[in-house]
């Protein structure tokens, strides 16, 4: 199931696929007003999904709380939470029971995906969770079991801390994400010497890589940090790319500096990382991938939710919590200083991508099927556990 942008991914790449909106009768009142209310605050042009999938999304998300809730208090607590108020689990159950798969896999996004893994849960289908990266926010429901019979991690410190929050140790599998596969592609580098040539970057100039998402409780940071950005580069004589977030970003409604790169949504982000000579954020993920592709990363601490990510020296980073910082640090990591040595020489020791996606199928054909049909035969046979 290809949820919200995935959808254009699936077309791309020529995947078969459903969407909420297959599933579902878009007639459905208890769907379509609510549904097209929501989209009326949340829906985006341009951002490969169509305004008719948007409402579908947002009004069986809605339904579902209504069905536990009641509709005034489902509203109730949209306003108190957001998006985040839906986990449509009633809506899962149904789209499960008329695939009826062998196993359901899933990331730590927390409504459609979190809502299929606990249906899984209900209907006894064995489950996958795949932990993409610091797993902070998800911990209090990754914690329950009915959020994946099996977890991946790709980091240990992520393994320890949902021990430590009540997962069994046999649950967790520190096995490395798919997501970040693409960066042990051995063309990568010449890819990167293409985009610098394309875009116009000498091979003597410095390519800083900005890589930004919206912020809800600050939404004009990121565009101080941009400005902020673009005026040490054209001082330093360096060169800035931009990266908006394709889910969240209007990127025609914002405004890029002069003389500033844009990287757009369509093109490979694996290029831009590659191509780059240090990168910048806040909290993006892409932090982690600048990391395992030994590009030296500045995180600035400025986000109201920095305690999202756990980006620190023990990874390569170096972290700064006023923007005037800045200057200086770039400064530093783009040069022979010890700092940038020593920060190079830790994020060495992170575990190096590639052939996570073959190691989650393997986890899935010797681990998550044969350990559920043996818990299976364990609750079913009459004369005690099986070993």
């Amino acid at each position: 199931m290809a949820l919200t942008t995935a959808g254009e991914v699936a077309r791309r790449e020529g995947l078969p696929h459903l969407r909420p909106i297959d599933c579902l009768d878009e007639d459905d009142a208890t769907i379509q007003q609510p549904g097209s209310c929501l989209a009326e605050r949340h829906h985006t042009d341009g951002k490969g999904i169509s305004r008719a999938e948007s409402i579908a999304y947002l009004g069986v998300s809605f339904r579902d709380l209504a069905r536990d809730l009641g509709v005034e208090q489902a509203w109730r607590r949209y306003k108190e939470q957001g998006l985040n108020a839906f986990t449509p689990v009633h809506f899962m159950r149904d789209v499960l029971k008329m695939i009826q798969p062998d196993v359901v896999v899933a990331t730590t996004s927390p409504r459609m995906e979190k809502a299929a893994l606990r249906a899984a849960f209900q209907l006894n289908i064995p489950s996958l969770c795949m932990v993409e990266l610091f797993g902070i926010q998800e911990e209090p429901w990754l914690s329950r079991p009915d959020n994946g019979h099996v977890l991946t991690v790709s980091r240990p410190d992520v393994a320890r801390r949902l021990v430590a929050a009540g997962r069994q140790t046999g649950d967790i599998h520190c096995i490395g994400s798919p997501m970040f596969d693409y960066l042990a592609d051995p063309q990568l580098r010449e890819a990167g010497h293409r985009w610098r040539q394309h875009r116009g970057v000498r091979s003597d100039e410095k390519l800083l890589f900005w890589a930004e998402q919206p912020e809800p409780a600050d939404p004009e940071l990121p565009r101080r940090v941009r400005h902020h950005l673009a005026a040490i580069s054209r001082a330093r004589g360096w060169r800035l790319v931009v990266r908006l977030h394709p889910s969240s970003t209007d990127a025609s409604k914002e405004s890029i500096p002069a003389m500033v790169l844009q990287s757009h949504s369509d093109e490979p982000l694996a290029e831009v990382v590659s191509a780059c000579d240090a990168g910048i954020t806040l909290t993006s993920t892409v932090g982690w991938e600048l990391l395992l592709a030994d590009k030296p990363l500045l995180v600035l601490r400025l986000s109201p939710n920095q305690s999202a990510v756990t980006y620190g020296e023990d990874d390569g980073a170096l972290t700064i919590d006023r923007l005037e910082e800045a200057e200086e640090a770039l400064a530093a990591l783009l040069t022979e200083t010890s700092q940038a040595h020593q920060l190079a020489r830790l994020r060495r020791q992170l575990p190096r991508p590639g052939g996570a996606a073959q190691r989650i199928c393997d986890l899935i054909e010797q681990v998550v099927e044969p350990r559920h049909y043996s818990l299976e035969l364990n609750r079913h046979c009459p004369g005690g556990p099986i070993s």
